[in-house]
């Protein structure tokens, strides 16, 4: 799954900044949070894509506030 995931980032041109994974609450089945960056529009896409993979049950994209100087 994991390579999966990192080929549909790779293939789009996305950047992928960091990407772990952890046992999830649920017995059987992992976590992986992965950090991307780039345009609202593109990691909307990316997450759209993910919810598309067979293996992923649930996406959450949280987006942070640009720093203001």
């Amino acid at each position: 799954m994991l390579s999966r995931i990192a080929r549909l980032f790779d293939g789009r041109g996305y950047r992928l900044e960091s990407l772990t994974t952890a046992p999830a609450d649920e017995p059987g089945l992992n976590r992986i949070t992965l950090v991307a960056s780039g345009p609202a529009a593109s990691i909307d896409k990316a997450a759209k894509q993910l919810e598309k993979l067979v293996d992923v049950i649930e996406v959450k994209a949280a987006r942070e506030a640009a720093a203001v100087d």
